[in-house]
Order: C-alpha cells, then structure tokens, then sequence
C-alpha cells in the first residue's frame, strides 16, 4: 500500500495550504470533533474502496487539511489539558500506521510542534507528555521510524522530528527514560544509528540523544543503568575513534 501513499501525495500537498484561525476552547473542541469525523470517514472508504485510491482520495484530502488545521493548537498551549480529555491523542497517534505517508508524517510534525511550544508552561506540557507516553507513543514512534527511509529528504526530516518528540519528552519528564530507552526500544536504535557511517543531521542528532538519554539513566540509578552506560558510552567512543 505504500506505492499507493506515493500515487496520491501529489493532490495532497497541491491542497495542503490550509486557513488556520486563532484558537480558544470552543474552537478547538469543534477542531477535534472535525478531525475525529474525517478519521472515520477516511478509514471506511479505505476499507470499502481500498485497491481504488480515487474513491477515497477526497476523503483522505479532507483529513489531511484538518490536520494542517491542528497544527495551530501549538500556540495555545494552554490548552493541553482540554485537549488531551478530548481522548484526541489515541486517534492521532492511531494515524501513524495510515498507509499514506503525508498522513503520518504530518501527524509527527504535529506532535513535534506542540512538544516544542516555546510558550508551553512546564505543567501544561507534561499533561501532553503524559497523555501521549499513556497512550503507547513512544512504541508508535519507533515503529514509524522503521517504515521511514532516510534517503528520503522529507522522511529524513520526519526521523529528526520523531528524535526531537523524544527530546521534549525526557525534558518534560526525566523519569521517562528506562520507558523510552528499553521499553519503546530507542536505545538500541540510537546505537545502531550513530554505529551507521558517514555525516548526516540525524546521526548527529542521535548521538546528542543518546547522551542525554544514558546520563538520565545514570543519574536515576546505578547497577544495570550503570553498566549499560559503561557499555554504551564506550561503543559511542570507539564509533567516533574511528
């Protein structure tokens, strides 16, 4: 189905431009509810319509621009908490498995942008970490990194989003990082990226990652923690010996 995302992204980012107001409560529950009804719309025509894409391509358009819409709850952070009781974040992180790669995609720069709001308060922001760690992001996460080639540009800089997902939610709660590192399986994909030859952006960002994931580890235990970080850090040295 993955040559089928590739077939339609064409009409989508030719729509992608988008009218995004300001936002207050009322507006952005009738955003969710908006979103929700084309999340459902879209996947009964996937399944009614699934080897056709010109039958549910109008539906998947529609998706699409109203998650372009959301993209303005990012300058609201004020907002998280009401949000999150929407029980909107199941349904977007559900969007990262859509088999249309502009779908998913935009569903991690969403959540990049919102993690990332420099108006966020620390409270506000770790309402949204919470919800999204709760609701198996970090494993969603990872399994979309695992479909993504880098060889690609636009999913290259979809990896470097997911990282910095990763980032704010060790800033907004430290206590996360066994969760991350071993439980969503980041650790090990960290190792093996910045084990990969040659400069790139993502590598570079991994290995920034990768320190501050190891030193929560280390600061929050010894033992295990401690002996793993011994044995990373030194596969991190050894990589960059080379």
């Amino acid at each position: 189905m993955r040559q089928v995302a590739r077939e339609t992204q064409p009409s989508i980012h030719m729509s992608s431009q988008v009218e995004v107001t300001s936002l207050d409560e009322n507006s952005m529950k009738r955003m969710v509810l908006s979103i929700e009804k084309r999340i459902n719309e879209n996947m009964q025509m996937r399944t009614k319509y699934g080897d056709k894409p010109e039958r549910f391509m109008d539906s998947e358009l529609e998706l699409y621009q109203e998650l372009k819409r959301l993209h303005v709850l990012a300058t609201a952070p004020e907002l998280y908490p009401t949000f999150v009781r929407t029980r909107c974040v199941p349904s977007l992180l559900g969007l990262l498995a859509h088999e249309n790669s502009d779908i998913s995609i935009d569903v991690v720069d969403l959540l990049r942008e919102m993690a990332e709001s420099e108006d966020a308060a620390p409270n506000d922001l770790l309402v949204l970490v919470t919800a999204l760690l709760d609701n198996g992001a970090a494993a969603l996460l990872m399994e979309h990194m695992g479909r993504l080639s880098e060889a690609e540009e636009e999913e290259a800089a979809a990896v470097h989003s997911s990282l910095a997902i990763f980032e704010s939610m060790l800033e907004a709660k430290p206590e996360a990082a066994s969760e991350l590192a071993q439980g969503a399986g980041l650790l090990g994909w960290l190792l093996a990226r910045v084990k990969v030859r040659g400069f790139h952006a993502n590598k570079l960002y991994a290995s920034e990652l990768l320190a501050v994931l190891l030193q929560e580890r280390w600061r929050r235990g010894r033992g295990e923690a401690g002996e793993m970080y011994g044995r990373c850090t030194g596969d991190v040295r050894e990589i960059y010996a080379r």
